[in-house]
């Protein structure tokens, strides 16, 4: 059985990758819910609860990785049988986007993968009008600082669907035992296993920097 690459190795063995492939949520950049709905709304803790069930917690969230709806629809969905809520719910879709910000942590790993001339991908559950929206301003997101991507929306597919792997792989000729995944969602790792690449669990602050070697 294949196990995570930091079950493994003491220290990332740089000789046996050519690929790097990121997450972008949580691996690359920030995605706080709550954060944002402070931000949004301050002091107004129960409307907050109210918009994370309905927006962020909602299958329509996943339904706008995956690409089945747009944001107009996804709004109209969110807000359902509570119309008094229109306003909030359509704040928070136009304005979530701008709150994100990049993981320090992430982004020097990805300038360390370069430094050992690694080819990086994203390969990211993300709807295609916030994607664009964050690929606007962070340049690590676009070429040519990254060779090619993968999201969600733009081929109705998410992680940890095999075939999510499967069209990254195929799309850019990579060879899955030389490819490592970043991710900090458990099952996305393992997903990545089960399509025979390497896997970090980037699960909690620190992982990266001390399986790289870099100080942050």
């Amino acid at each position: 059985m294949q196990k995570l690459l930091t079950d493994q190795f003491k220290t990332m063995p740089w000789n046996e990758v050519d690929s790097v492939v990121y997450d972008i949520g949580n691996v690359l950049i920030r995605f706080d819910p709550q954060y944002m709905l402070d931000v949004l709304f301050p002091g107004e803790e129960e409307l907050h609860a109210v918009l994370l069930r309905k927006i962020f917690l909602s299958p329509y969230w996943v339904m706008l990785d995956h690409g089945t709806i747009t944001v107009d629809e996804a709004c109209e969905a969110m807000v359902g049988e509570d119309p008094e809520l229109h306003e909030e719910i359509r704040h928070v879709l136009d304005h979530w986007s701008d709150l994100i910000t990049p993981i320090p942590e992430g982004v020097h790993s990805m300038e360390v993968a370069k430094e050992h001339g690694k080819k990086l991908y994203l390969l990211s559950n993300y709807n295609n009008v916030f994607f664009e929206q964050a690929e606007a301003r962070f340049d690590f997101l676009r070429e040519p600082f990254v060779s090619g991507r993968i999201v969600s929306a733009y081929f109705h597919m998410l992680k940890p669907e095999l075939r999510m792997y499967e069209k990254l792989t195929s799309t850019y000729g990579l060879d899955p035992a030389r490819t490592v995944f970043i991710d900090d969602a458990a099952v996305n790792a393992a997903g990545a296993i089960g399509a025979g690449w390497k896997a970090i669990w980037d699960a909690a602050p620190g992982v990266l920097s001390s399986f790289m070697g870099f100080d942050l």
